[in-house]
């Protein structure tokens, strides 16, 4: 899942000096045909491992100002397939989360997810850790594989990514400003 984390987190701009981190991350991806559709990206638990007041006043603009606020984060996204219909950012408890729609004309560029009929699957490595899913999970020794027969309309799965509870980890939860 590394792999496709990172795909996500460069997708949105979350990695500049790979401070922003989060819990885990939802997809529930709506099959129209077999390759276009759309896309509801839940994540949760939106912090920073900065290591200074530098660092972290740098992943606020990326989160607050370019991720939630600029037509360049929509842009950037629409040049690898993904059309935004819409982002919001949202306090939660004492958790920032994140929910982004988009939709897309290419499944395999969109979300790293492959179809080959009558089969989606998705390819992950060994250490990634799948919370849930309404496919099929094949364990091999080099890598996970989340497989979905195509009959199926919409795509589930949802992905741990870090430990958010560590000491050196800050919510951006207080920072955020409606």
């Amino acid at each position: 899942m590394k792999k496709l984390f990172l795909f996500f987190m460069v997708s949105f701009a979350f990695v500049f000096n790979g401070c922003i981190i989060f819990k885990s991350v939802s997809y529930e991806v709506t099959i129209i045909d077999d390759l276009k559709g759309s896309s509801f990206v839940t994540i949760e638990d939106i912090c920073s491992d900065a290591k200074n007041e530098e660092e972290l006043k740098n992943d606020k603009e990326i989160v607050f100002d370019y991720a939630a606020e600029s037509s360049d984060f929509i842009r950037d996204l629409e040049n690898e397939g993904k059309k935004i219909v819409s982002r919001n950012l949202f306090v939660q408890g004492d958790k920032l989360n994140a929910i982004i729609s988009y939709e897309f004309d290419d499944i395999s560029k969109a979300e790293s997810i492959q179809f080959d009929d009558p089969y989606y699957f998705l390819t992950l490595s060994p250490e990634d850790s799948i919370i849930s899913t309404n496919g099929q999970i094949f364990v091999y020794d080099e890598y996970k594989r989340i497989v979905w027969d195509k009959s199926l309309k919409t795509l589930k799965f949802k992905m741990f990514s870090e430990d958010t509870e560590l000491p050196n980890i800050k919510s951006l939860a207080p920072y955020y400003k409606k």
